[in-house]
């Protein structure tokens, strides 16, 4: 407890700092005490699978970091002239450090062994920063790694069976949706952004309160809990009428005139994505156990409707901000 009173403060405002930092070292060192703070964060919960995956990560970071301080150098070298190789150098290591696609293939095997918390903040907060840093410096290959983002975060998911892997596959196909979202306003990134974290938390809770890495362990017969599985899995896809729908449709409404090609890719990984979540949760649903039917929680009943409510506000969200 004393160790998170002076960690996790630290964490928020290692981000804080680096985006209000105004030179490339202040960012550079403010990204440096965000991965100490996390990885501390990580061995919070000491287990052999957190020490082996927060050396992994470390060692991953690090080479980011390495990467986008040399580039920083060769910048000031040149007297504030940014050649072609060394502009694309930065937002390269911005996408190692964050598990962006294509650079995405350490996250999966890694982040999947953290704990609870960890992986919240890998998934939410830890994306803030190199996306808004390649939005203000490198906005002409946003909409290219936007892209694909998508493709492989929609692609990658249909093969895994594992919770967290899914998960993981699903913020990298988010990041390609925030990357539409803030290329249309900040409000609007941080609308998606807000409805994204909050699936997200919901998702987790569930995990760590039923210990859940499999969808074949939800075997209850209570189907309180199965429809709560299923919709948060329902709004990470974006069906309506679910939370995720209205932060999605939103984007796509106002992206139509501008980018209608890359609306229409959206769309059409969409159905990937759909069908992967699907795909793990028909089983669930129809599942039974022949245990007796009429017991009743009436307290896990009534923070099961509250969890799916939240879930199926996605078209009062959209009428009221479209």
């Amino acid at each position: 407890m004393k160790n998170n009173i002076f960690i996790l403060p630290m964490f928020f405002m290692s981000i804080v700092y680096s985006l209000s930092s105004s030179s490339w070292m202040t960012i550079w060192v403010g990204m440096e005490m965000n991965l100490l703070m996390f990885i501390f964060i990580i061995l919070m919960k000491k287990t052999m699978m957190s020490n082996e995956s927060s050396m992994k990560y470390f060692l991953i970071q690090t080479s980011g970091s390495l990467i986008f301080l040399f580039s920083l150098t060769v910048n000031m070298i040149y007297y504030e002239e940014w050649s072609n190789i060394n502009a694309i150098t930065p937002p390269i290591a911005l996408m190692l450090k964050s598990g962006m696609a294509p650079l995405h293939s350490w996250s999966p095997e890694i982040v999947c062994k953290f704990d609870s918390t960890s992986l919240f903040l890998f998934l939410t907060l830890q994306k803030i920063v190199p996306i808004l840093i390649m939005f203000s410096s490198w906005i002409n290959l946003m909409m290219f790694i936007a892209m694909t983002n998508i493709i492989i975060g929609s692609i990658g998911g249909i093969s895994q069976s594992s919770i967290r892997k899914m998960m993981i596959f699903s913020s990298i196909n988010n990041i390609g949706w925030m990357m539409m979202s803030i290329s249309i306003s900040m409000n609007m990134f941080w609308l998606f952004f807000s409805i994204y974290f909050i699936i997200n938390l919901l998702m987790i809770m569930l995990i760590k309160n039923f210990k859940i890495n499999w969808i074949l362990q939800i075997k209850s017969n209570k189907m309180q809990e199965k429809l709560s599985f299923f919709c948060i899995l329902m709004s990470l896809s974006g069906l309506p009428p679910f939370l995720g729908f209205a932060s999605k449709w939103l984007v796509i409404s106002k992206n139509m005139q501008n980018m209608p090609m890359i609306n229409f890719i959206a769309i059409f990984f969409s159905i990937f994505t759909l069908f992967f979540y699907i795909k793990y949760t028909i089983n669930m649903i129809f599942m039974s156990v022949s245990n007796k039917k009429w017991i009743i929680n009436f307290y896990m009943a009534n923070k099961y409707f509250t969890l799916n409510l939240i879930n199926i506000m996605g078209i009062p969200v959209f009428l009221t901000l479209s």
